[in-house]
This record gives structure tokens, C-alpha cells and sequence, in this order.
């Protein structure tokens, strides 16, 4: 059977393999829990607070230091006053908001964050986005992801927003990142080069698994109706069954 016999006149393939295939990509399921700071309410208030005096990596000595054993349960810490460090307050949530201290007075760091132990499938690669509302002051809002390593934990991706958010500004941030085991951690926090105490807000977190999909290509004719595109194989000039 000649090349032009692989496809019918009709339009139907004489062999399989000849369909023609677009990738689609789709984010689904919630890998995070109270990422709704609505949903929340005043909860992270009263949740476990780790205080920090390392000037270096406050979220580092915070999951080594005060570990989260338990999956999707968040813990928070703060910095204290040190000779290169600027105390913050601890992060809060209210009014539907997770909001954040900081305070880069006389040009030092502050620390204040949040962690969660997540229960992923290791090599699948996740989706984070984070929202936030419009805010006027200045600083970074960071979202990193961490996979323990022997006694310590390895950063595996991160992403950030600057602050001020207005209204010509997206207050959206998303980040791919792989799972490199089932255990590993989400950290959010926010620092200011501002010379007093600021804060910013947060409104919600999601981790949504990545699903590729492939789906057969369809062409509309001038008629207006739709057909499959297939392609012919060159590699095989002659059709065998």
C-alpha cells in the first residue's frame, strides 16, 4: 500500500499511530491545609512559636530546631533582638488575613515565617500559588520549599513577591517545584529594608499536583466542522498490517 494509503480518503487512519497529540496541563487536589486564611480564622495565633536568634537563616535553625512531626499543621517563628538581628512579631491570622512582621531598622535582618510538613509522592512536580492583597509598605514576601537531608534540610525552590502590591501590580506568586520525598516542608516569610516595624498580608495558599494529559488535535474545516489531524509516517513508505 503506497504512503498516500496509510490515511483514507475519508480522513480515517489505515494504521495506528498516525493521531496527532497536544500536551494539557492541568493543576488538581490540595496538597496544603489551611491555606484559606478566612477558613482559619484566628487559629494561627495560638499555634506553636519558635524563637530564633540566628542571623544567618532563621527558617533553617526554626525546621532543625522546632521540627514539625506532624503533616499539614502550621508552626511559625520570630526573630528576637541581637547584635545584628531586629526582633518581628510572630506571624498572626485574622479577618481573614495571614499577616507578617518585619523591621530592617539600622540595616539588620528580621525573621518572621511560617512552615508546613506536606505529605507529597516523591518525583511529582507541584504547583504553589500564594495571593495577596494590595498593601502599601515595602518588603518581600518569600515562599521556599525544603527536603530533609540527614539533620539538616536542603532548599529545593523558592520564589518571592516585593512589596508595595497597587493596583497595576499582580499580587499572585507561583512556583514549580518537584518533591524530593514525601516529607518535605513549605516555609513563607517576610522581610523589609524599612528603617521601623512593618507588616504585609496574605489571603491564601494552595500546592496543586502538575498532570500532563495528551489529547488528539482537531481542525475545523470551512463548513465549520471538526476533524482529526493525523500525519503520515515517512519512515514507513509502505503500509504493513
Amino acid at each position: 500500500m503506497s504512503l498516500r494509503q496509510q490515511i483514507k480518503a475519508s480522513g480515517v487512519a489505515n494504521q495506528s499511530g498516525l493521531e496527532v497529540f497536544a500536551t494539557t496541563t492541568t493543576f488538581n487536589g490540595e496538597y496544603i491545609n489551611w491555606g484559606d486564611a478566612f477558613a482559619y480564622g484566628s487559629q494561627l495565633n495560638n499555634d506553636p512559636d519558635y524563637t530564633t536568634n540566628d542571623v544567618e537563616n532563621g527558617a533553617i535553625d526554626a525546621l532543625v530546631n522546632a521540627p514539625n512531626t506532624t503533616a499539614y499543621q502550621w508552626m511559625r517563628y520570630h526573630s528576637v533582638a541581637a547584635t545584628n538581628l531586629n526582633a518581628a512579631a510572630a506571624p498572626t491570622s485574622g479577618s481573614g488575613y495571614y499577616t507578617f512582621n518585619a523591621n530592617g531598622n539600622g540595616s539588620k535582618l528580621s525573621h518572621s515565617g511560617i512552615y508546613q510538613k506536606l505529605s507529597l509522592i516523591k518525583g511529582v512536580e507541584y504547583q504553589i500559588e500564594l495571593r495577596t492583597p494590595i498593601n502599601p509598605n515595602t518588603g518581600t514576601i518569600t515562599i521556599e520549599t525544603y527536603t530533609p537531608f540527614e539533620d539538616t534540610f536542603l532548599l529545593t525552590s523558592t520564589e518571592s513577591i516585593t512589596y508595595p502590591v497597587i493596583r497595576s501590580k499582580i499580587g499572585l506568586i507561583t512556583s514549580l517545584f518537584t518533591a524530593r520525598s514525601g516529607r518535605d516542608l513549605i516555609v513563607i516569610y517576610f522581610k523589609t529594608t524599612a528603617t521601623s516595624s512593618t507588616d504585609v498580608t496574605i489571603t491564601n495558599i494552595s500546592i496543586k499536583e502538575k498532570q500532563d494529559y495528551l489529547t488528539p488535535v482537531y481542525a475545523e474545516d470551512r463548513w465549520g466542522n471538526s476533524h482529526q489531524v493525523l500525519r503520515r509516517n515517512l519512515d514507513n513508505p509502505t503500509f504493513n498490517t
